[in-house]
């Protein structure tokens, strides 16, 4: 440790690595020889690497397609985190897809060698970034030099004390450590800091692959908790023509008629609390027609629609009446899908306006002003003057 700090400090441009694994075994066989207690690694015999095609018969995918999974799982985290961590020492940006890519067709190689797992390794790529690699090329002859030394160096790899490597391998973690994204990740919000904690803890007591699904999972499920909460703020059309907050029910233009802004994703984990909280605004015993604004909502899927469903069935035997406004096309092709939007009715559903925000909202309400008998319903659209200098506000 103390030879590696001292030329790592003192002698960058240098193979450290390199000149700490030879001197360190030299001195090793000097000094106590090769078979005084202290283990060594095992040489390497390039001729086990025959070509052969992986047997993919039925029992052996069966065998070995859950481990896989998990194996090309912590891959693509093990590849993506050094990558991330690389770019930002660097300032480069990098491209995920591509990662990952290279990830999978470096394995499919391996299947036909009897090679081990490819990843992108913390260790081995710190390593080439310190010893100076800046581009792709450096992968391609670190590729190059390590394929010719197997031949050439293998068999003289008995001679690497464990302990050695092991040193140089902790070494080279350790100068992965950023503080400064620590202190960020700790600081930022209690759910980062909490990931950060349980996988660092976890590394720490268990191998590593636990570690990193550990930390994935504790992610994901904070992750479904704050998404899981969609924000519903109900609004107005004030004197302007401007859709407002509404801060009391009883500040409503239409006593019976409730514009309901819908904000977040409407997913399974949604979908319940999606719901429940449309059944507490329908509650309202002044309340005839909610009209749900539903431009910011998004990826809905089955369960929502099923809760969408639910909530339709439970307004009708409350004799309350429902209307979507801003509806984006893919989320038409979802309610179409499912049949839910005939159940609805093709002119209760109005498309969102993009060149008009508040456009597609007005026609719901004057469709909901002739549900409740009012055949003249007259409502006024602010139009955006930068849109249309010419008017100031449209009549339906």
């Amino acid at each position: 440790m103390a030879l590696y700090g001292t030329l790592h400090r003192f002698f960058k441009a240098l193979p450290n690595v390199a000149i700490c694994l030879v001197t360190l075994s030299v001195g090793t066989a000097l000094v106590v020889g090769h078979d005084q207690g202290v283990a060594f690694l095992s040489g390497i015999n390039a001729a086990d690497w025959s070509f052969q095609a992986p047997d993919l018969s039925l029992t052996n995918i069966q065998l070995l397609a859950s481990p896989a999974l998990a194996i090309a799982l912590l891959c693509i985290l093990e590849g993506i985190s050094i990558g991330k961590s690389l770019a930002a020492k660097t300032g480069a940006r990098l491209n995920a897809n591509q990662a990952m890519f290279s990830i999978g067709m470096a394995n499919i190689g391996c299947a036909f060698f009897s090679g081990m797992p490819a990843s992108g390794s913390l260790t081995r790529s710190s390593l080439s970034a310190t010893s100076g690699g800046r581009s792709v090329l450096a992968s391609y002859l670190s590729g190059v030099v390590v394929f010719i030394g197997a031949f050439v160096l293998g068999p003289y790899t008995r001679f690497i004390p464990q302990a050695t490597l092991a040193v140089l391998v902790i070494a080279i973690g350790i100068s992965l450590i950023n503080k400064h994204a620590i202190r960020v990740v700790t600081r930022s919000t209690k759910s980062d800091a909490v990931v950060f904690g349980c996988t660092f803890t976890s590394g720490l007591i268990m191998p590593l692959d636990t570690a990193i699904y550990i930390g994935v999972g504790i992610s994901i499920m904070l992750f479904l908790k704050k998404v899981a909460r969609p924000e519903m703020v109900e609004y107005t059309f004030n004197e302007e023509g401007h859709l407002a907050e509404l801060d009391k029910p009883e500040q409503r233009a239409i006593p019976e008629v409730s514009i309901v802004h819908v904000e977040g994703e409407l997913f399974f984990g949604a979908a319940d609390l999606f719901r429940d909280q449309m059944r507490r605004i329908c509650e309202d015993p002044n309340l005839k027609i909610v009209v749900l604004k539903m431009r910011n909502a998004h990826n809905m899927d089955a369960t929502a629609v099923m809760a969408l469903e639910e909530l339709l069935r439970y307004m009708s035997e409350k004799d309350r009446y429902l209307i979507l406004s801003e509806v984006k096309v893919d989320l038409i092709n979802v309610l179409k899908n499912s049949g839910l939007y005939d159940y609805i009715e093709e002119r209760n559903v109005f498309t969102d306006e993009s060149s008009n925000p508040t456009l597609s909202t007005a026609k719901a309400l004057k469709r909901a002003k002739e549900h409740l008998g009012d055949s003249d319903a007259n409502v006024s659209i602010y139009v955006d003057p930068v849109l249309d200098k010419q008017k100031k506000g449209e009549r339906l």
